[in-house]
């Protein structure tokens, strides 16, 4: 999609065939021929391309019959003449156009910067007021926003170029000597021209007012489809609420988990293991005065004679 400041801005008074025709003449637009000539002086030269032509077969025939150099080129020359006349009766569409509608479009891309911005918030405004579901659905005014807004945007175009031309030329004479005639003459001017850019500037303010009220519209239209759903959000809160049935069988597996404690709560101990240490028997000591010795008459090995 082509970029839009290379879109023509034109006249809405156009015909609307005209009017997409220039759209797709860009190149024969931005070279802003010499106006159209009248369309009698374009008969004129389609009568003489058809007399010329004419002219140019017979000599080429009569050459052809008697071998004369100088008649073929006498064919050629009319025939010359014949296809410039064509040409100046029959210029190119592109050509045809920007000649007959001189003046009355304008082509972003040739603008300066603050004519640019200008014109981009305009046009802006008023694409969002024709796109706008408020105006598809016939709530605002159809007939007055079809005619009103195309003639407001084409006006602020015409505008907005005629600054940028100004500007153009202020520049050009603030980058001479400056003398004291030449700033009387600069001051008036920069001020009138000051001026007029306020004045645009407030309307395409205006024209974006308007454009915030119709979105506003459709914001409320949009809230309406909205609040037509809230059954089906009331609705789905329900069913995710909907947990009697899981708190049913939470409480009953609490029962039971509450009844086996007490269960295990209430069953037999277990036995311990008890061992009675008896102490054990006393080692008796030996004294050494009580081991009886051998006595003097006891033979060795042998025992004591009766």
């Amino acid at each position: 999609m082509e970029n839009w400041i290379e879109q023509p801005i034109v006249d809405p008074e156009i015909p609307e065939g005209d009017r997409r025709r220039m759209a797709v003449a860009l190149p024969a637009l931005l070279a802003r021929p010499d106006p159209e000539p009248p369309r009698w002086v374009r008969r004129l030269f389609a009568a003489g391309a058809v007399l010329s032509a004419t002219a140019a077969v017979a000599l080429a025939g009569v050459a052809g019959g008697t071998g004369r150099g100088s008649a073929m080129l006498a064919a050629m020359m009319l025939l010359f003449v014949a296809i410039v006349c064509t040409g100046v009766a029959r210029s190119h569409e592109g050509t045809r156009l920007s000649r007959r509608y001189a003046g009355r479009y304008v082509i972003p891309a040739t603008l300066d910067d603050p004519a640019l911005d200008l014109l981009a918030r305009a046009r802006r405004a008023v694409g969002d007021v024709s796109g706008s579901r408020a105006h598809r659905l016939g709530l605002l005014d159809a007939v007055a926003n079809d005619v009103v807004l195309p003639r407001h945007l084409w006006e602020i175009a015409g505008l907005v170029r005629v600054h940028a031309d100004l500007r153009a030329e202020q520049a050009e004479a603030l980058g001479e000597a400056m003398t004291p005639g030449l700033a009387a003459v600069l001051r008036p001017q920069q001020e009138a021209l000051r001026r007029s850019v306020a004045a645009v500037t407030e309307r395409v303010r205006e024209l974006e007012a308007y454009a915030d009220q119709v979105r506003a519209a459709d914001s409320a239209l949009r809230a309406g489809d909205l609040r037509r759903s809230d059954d089906r959000y009331l609705d789905l809160l329900a069913r995710a609420d909907d947990t009697s049935d899981l708190r049913a069988l939470t409480a009953e597996a609490a029962a039971l988990t509450a009844g086996l404690h007490t269960d295990n709560a209430s069953g037999p101990g277990a036995a311990g293991l008890h061992t009675d240490n008896a102490p054990g028997p006393g080692a008796a000591g030996l004294r050494a005065g009580n081991v009886p010795g051998p006595r003097p008459d006891d033979g060795p090995g042998g025992s004591a004679t009766c």
